[in-house]
C-alpha cells in the first residue's frame, strides 16, 4: 500500500511538470489540482509509515537494531499514555486512585546474554546424538556430587547428555492414537509432512540462543514457597513423592533444549515458523488463522515451561533465554498493559492472558522490580477486560466470559498474588461467580464452555484445577465426578491433546489418590513414547495447528513439570 501511494504521488508530480510546460488554457488549473492532490499523499506517507514500521505495543525502532537487554530497561519505559483508539481504557484508567510512580530501579544481577558461549551449528541439531562417551568427557567435579536413588545425577550440566543415553522413545509400545474418522489417516500424514517442513524452516531460520550456565547467589526473597520445589534437592523430593522420574526429567529437559534453540534474536519464538497458524478446523469450527501472529501467548508459554524447572533470568541453565523472553514481552507491551501484541481477534485474550502469566511468575519467582511493574500493569489490563457482572473474559471487553479463556486469566491473577501485586476486591469473586455459572453435572463436578452449553471434558478439567489452585472448598462429590469425567478419556485415547493434558495433569495432581496415579501412569506413556528425537512434539494434535510446535512442546513439558510447579 505504501509503494502504491508513493508511486501515484510521484505521477502526480510528473503530470503537473507535463501539464506546466504544455502552457494551454486550463493546464495551470490541473497542475494545482495535481499538486495539492501529491501533496496530500506524501502527507499521507508521512502519517502512516512510522504507524506500520511501528513493533506491536512500542515505539518505532529502525531495521537490525538490537533488542535492549532487560537490565537496560526502566521503570519510566512501562508506558502510561493513553492510545488513540483505546479511550474508554484511557478514562477508566485515569478516573482509578493513582499511586505515586517509583523512581527507576534496576535489574537484580541480570543474567549477561553476552556470557553465553557461542554453539557449533550441529550442536543444537538433535540432542539424541550425545552418547555416553560425552558424558564421560563433563568436568570432573561433577563426578563428586552424590547420588541419591537415581535422580541427584541429574545435574544441570550433565542433564541433556544422561537424557540422550538414557531416554530413547519406543515407537512401539502399545497405545497408539485411535481414528476416529476415514479421513484421520491422511489428516495425519499431512500434519507429518508439515513437522517435517517445520523442522527444516526452523532448523535453516532460528537464530540459537543455547543455555549459559549463571552463577549468581540467591537473592534474598527469591523463589518464595509458591514455587519453592521448582529447582534443587526441594524438587527431586517432588518429583518422587508425585509420580515422576528420571525420564520424565530427561523429557523436560529435551524440550527445553529444543526451545532454547528455536527462540529468535529478539527473545520471542515465532508462531509460524513453528507451524502455528494452519486451520484444521477442530470441533467441526474455523478460527480465521487463529495463531499465525500469536507470539506473545507461545512466547508466555515457552517461558512458563523454563520457568516451571526453576530458571529464572536470575539463574539456572537456561536464565539466558528467560532474560531476552522477558526482555521481549516488557519491550512489545502496550501503553495499557495489554500483552496480545498483533494477534488475532481470537486469540488476543489468549495471548495476553499467557504472556501475563509468565510476567508474574517471573515476578513471583525473582522479586524483580522491573518484572512486578511489568506484570502489575498486565494485572490492572486483565481486570479492565474482565465482565463486570458475569466475571469472564471473552474475545473483546464487554462480551460474556468462556471458561476457557478465564483459565489463562485466572492462573495470572492467582500468580500475581504471589508477587504481592495487589487485586481489586472484587477480581477473584467474580472469577468463582463465572465458575458457578458453567457448573454442570449431576452433582455439580463438571463444567460447560459457556453457560447453557453442555459440559465439556476439558472445560471440566480446567475449572477444576482453576478451582483447586484458588483453595476452594470443593464438595468431595463435585470432586469425584469430575475425577470420573478426566478418567474416561486418558492421554492416548484418541487424539493428542495437549491442552486438556495440561489442565487435568493440574487438576489431579492437586486432588492426588489413585486417580491421579492412573492418569499420571498413562501420561507419562503417551508423552514419552511421542516425543521426537530433536525433543519437541509433533502438531498432529487438537490445537496444534493453530499454536505450532512451541505451542504442543511448551504445554506437554509443563505437563511433565506438574509433579513440581505448583506445591
Amino acid at each position: 500500500m505504501i509503494w502504491s501511494v508513493a508511486t501515484v504521488g510521484i505521477l502526480l508530480m510528473l503530470a503537473t511538470v507535463w501539464l506546466l510546460r504544455r502552457g494551454r488554457r486550463r493546464r495551470p488549473r490541473a497542475a494545482a489540482l495535481c499538486v495539492i492532490l501529491s501533496v496530500g499523499l506524501h502527507v499521507l506517507l508521512l502519517w502512516v509509515v512510522p504507524l506500520v514500521t511501528r513493533p506491536a505495543g512500542g515505539r518505532p525502532r529502525a531495521s537490525g537494531t538490537e533488542p535492549t537487554p532487560l537490565a537496560e530497561i526502566s521503570l519510566s519505559d512501562i508506558r502510561t499514555e493513553p492510545l488513540a483508539d483505546q479511550s474508554t481504557a484511557a478514562a477508566e484508567a485515569a478516573a482509578e486512585p493513582q499511586t505515586p510512580a517509583a523512581p527507576p530501579l534496576p535489574l537484580l544481577a541480570a543474567a549477561d546474554p553476552a556470557s553465553a558461549p557461542t554453539p557449533a551449528p550441529e550442536a543444537a541439531t538433535a540432542i539424541m546424538d550425545l552418547t555416553p562417551e560425552t558424558i564421560e568427557a563433563a568436568p570432573a567435579d561433577a563426578a563428586e556430587v552424590p547420588i541419591d536413588a537415581g535422580l541427584d545425577a541429574l545435574l544441570d550440566q550433565l542433564l541433556v547428555a544422561q537424557a540422550a543415553a538414557e531416554f530413547t522413545p519406543a515407537s512401539d509400545e502399545p497405545g497408539t492414537i485411535e481414528q476416529t474418522s476415514a479421513a484421520q489417516p491422511a489428516a495425519a500424514n499431512e500434519s507429518a509432512e508439515e513437522d517435517q517442513a517445520t523442522t527444516a524452516v526452523v532448523a535453516a531460520s532460528a537464530s540459537p540462543m543455547v543455555p549459559a550456565r549463571v552463577a549468581s547467589a540467591r537473592v534474598a526473597g527469591q523463589q518464595p514457597d509458591a514455587f519453592s520445589q521448582r529447582s534443587g534437592d526441594a524438587r527431586h523430593a517432588a518429583l518422587r513423592r508425585h509420580g515422576g522420574d528420571q525420564q520424565t526429567e530427561a523429557a523436560v529437559e529435551a524440550a527445553l533444549r529444543w526451545l532454547a534453540y528455536t527462540q529468535r534474536e529478539d527473545g520471542s519464538w515465532d508462531p509460524l515458523a513453528s507451524g502455528g497458524g494452519r486451520e484444521r478446523a477442530p470441533l467441526g469450527e474455523r478460527r480465521a488463522g487463529a495463531g499465525s501472529r500469536a507470539t506473545t501467548a507461545i512466547t508466555g508459554l515457552a517461558l512458563l515451561s523454563m520457568l516451571g524447572r526453576g530458571n529464572t533470568h536470575l539463574e539456572g541453565p537456561y536464565a539466558t533465554n528467560v532474560h531476552a523472553g522477558l526482555s521481549y514481552l516488557i519491550r512489545n507491551q502496550a501503553p495499557n498493559g495489554s500483552l496480545e501484541g498483533n494477534a488475532t481477534p481470537l486469540a488476543r485474550t489468549y495471548c495476553h492472558g499467557m504472556a501475563t502469566l509468565a510476567l508474574c511468575e517471573a515476578a513471583a519467582m525473582t522479586q524483580d522490580p522491573q518484572a512486578i511493574a511489568a506484570a502489575r500493569a498486565a494485572i490492572a489490563y486483565t481486570e479492565r477486560q474482565q465482565h463486570p457482572t458475569t466475571g469472564g473474559w471473552r474475545y473483546r471487553r464487554g462480551e460474556t466470559g468462556d471458561t476457557s479463556q478465564l483459565g489463562w486469566q485466572a492462573l495470572a491473577l492467582h500468580t500475581a498474588g504471589r508477587a504481592s501485586i495487589p487485586l481489586q476486591p472484587r477480581t477473584l469473586p467474580l472469577v468463582q461467580d463465572f465458575l458457578r455459572s458453567v457448573r454442570a453435572g449431576d452433582h455439580g463436578g463438571l463444567a460447560r464452555y459457556r453457560p447453557g452449553q453442555p459440559a465439556s471434558r476439558t472445560m471440566t478439567a480446567e475449572a477444576m484445577a482453576i478451582r483447586l489452585l484458588l483453595s476452594e472448598a470443593v464438595p468431595a462429590a463435585q470432586l469425584e465426578e469430575a475425577e470420573r469425567s478426566m478418567l474416561e478419556q486418558l492421554p492416548g485415547d484418541g487424539p493428542a491433546n495437549y491442552y486438556y493434558w495440561y489442565y487435568a495433569s493440574l487438576a489431579l495432581r492437586q486432588r492426588g489418590g489413585p486417580g491421579w496415579e492412573t492418569w499420571n501412569s498413562h501420561l507419562k506413556q503417551e508423552l514419552l513414547r511421542t516425543q521426537q528425537p530433536d525433543g519437541s512434539w509433533s502438531t498432529d494434535s487438537v490445537w496444534g495447528g493453530y499454536g505450532g510446535r512451541v505451542y504442543t512442546t511448551a504445554l506437554a513439558a509443563l505437563s511433565l513439570e506438574v509433579y513440581y510447579r505448583h506445591r
